[in-house]
């Protein structure tokens, strides 16, 4: 049926409908707005469709309160604070703050999480899962009689929890950083449209496939993930055993947090570490290139889980956005690098854009 749909019936079947995602730029058309929301959605909603097997309305409350308290809790890892709390507990529980306020949101988010739990549970059929709770929950059930029991109820809301807090905002985060910037420089915007078009065209949106033939934007959007400032691992690691590191005599179980960004802006990995320059992942003949010194996603055993979804959703909607749109700052930041324009978003700073069809 689908070969008969899609190839004998190619023409019938052969439109598109708008990624809900442009469909609200586009209502937006030379208005100013504010894109974090509206990123902010259409990523999320990727690890719903995932997690539970659907979507969200944009204008559901629920949807965007669960957002907001996972925004309040990335903000509370990244920050001083957070990274104290992590390290020492102990100490923070007997401290006001708003950490305080956001572990409470974060137990209403888990409640949430686990009544979508019990509304699989009741109607599971263990031949055809939806999504990734009812492949958990047949996992469970097929590990019932076993001694070491890992796949429980409370495993899954927390997994559910950590895959909504790493698939969703900082994802957002990088798409909008990735949009200003190209707003802010629009010889960098002309040349990711003029790739976008040459690779992928207007009759079409594009895929991933495309993103081998289209280095520059691939180049584009590493960059912008090297030029975030903050810590981009927010919980400290801890040694598994007694070591000596660098001169260092490092019990077992000591609290570690990796400062990612004094890699990405060392003078010895990249040629101008405090300028934007997507020519850090360019090669000689223009062909994108990896660095060892690349670590937005972290390294090692510790590494992001889901840096290949993150990935391809950055890519996606980038290069499906700059293949619609031409954006635009809503004010003159002309005597701003694009550093501080990063850093400016990160403290809810960041100008309006402008989005232009093409």
């Amino acid at each position: 049926m689908i070969k008969e749909a899609l190839i004998d019936h190619a023409e019938e079947f052969g439109g598109r409908n708008i990624l809900p995602t442009i469909e609200r730029i586009f209502h937006n058309q030379r208005q100013p707005f504010e894109p974090k929301r509206k990123c902010t959605n259409a990523v999320s909603n990727i690890i719903c469709a995932v997690v539970f097997g659907n979507r969200f309305d944009y204008q559901n409350q629920t949807f965007i309160e669960n957002q907001k308290t996972l925004e309040s809790l990335l903000k509370v890892c990244s920050n001083f604070t957070g990274m104290v709390y992590n390290s020492f507990p102990r100490i923070m529980e007997y401290l006001p703050g708003q950490h305080t306020k956001t572990f409470a949101d974060i137990e209403k988010l888990c409640d949430f999480i686990h009544e979508k739990v019990v509304l699989h549970q009741k109607t599971l059929d263990i031949q055809e899962p939806r999504d990734f709770i009812d492949c958990f929950l047949i996992k469970s059930e097929k590990e019932q009689n076993s001694s070491n029991i890992i796949y429980t109820p409370e495993s899954l809301v927390r997994f559910v929890l950590e895959m909504f807090f790493a698939g969703t905002v900082s994802t957002s985060n990088v798409l909008v950083s990735s949009l200003l910037v190209v707003a802010k420089l629009p010889h960098i915007q002309a040349k990711v449209q003029q790739e976008i078009t040459e690779v992928v065209g207007t009759n079409r949106i594009p895929s991933m496939e495309d993103r081998l033939k289209m280095p520059f934007t691939n180049a584009v959007i590493h960059e912008v993930q090297r030029c975030w400032k903050d810590s981009l691992e927010t919980f400290p690691r801890a040694t598994t055993c007694d070591l000596k590191f660098h001169g260092y005599n490092i019990p077992k179980y000591t609290a570690v947090v990796p400062v990612l960004p004094s890699v990405h802006f060392d003078p010895l990995q990249w040629e101008t570490p405090g300028k934007f320059n997507p020519d850090h992942f360019l090669d000689e003949k223009g062909q994108f290139r990896k660095r060892d010194a690349f670590m937005a996603f972290s390294a090692g055993k510790r590494s992001c889980p889901g840096e290949a979804l993150a990935r391809m959703e950055v890519f996606l909607f980038f290069s499906a956005l700059l293949q619609k749109f031409t954006f635009y700052l809503d004010v003159d930041t002309k005597d701003m690098d694009v550093i501080s324009l990063i850093t400016d978003f990160k403290n809810n700073k960041a100008p309006l854009l402008r989005a232009i069809k093409c």
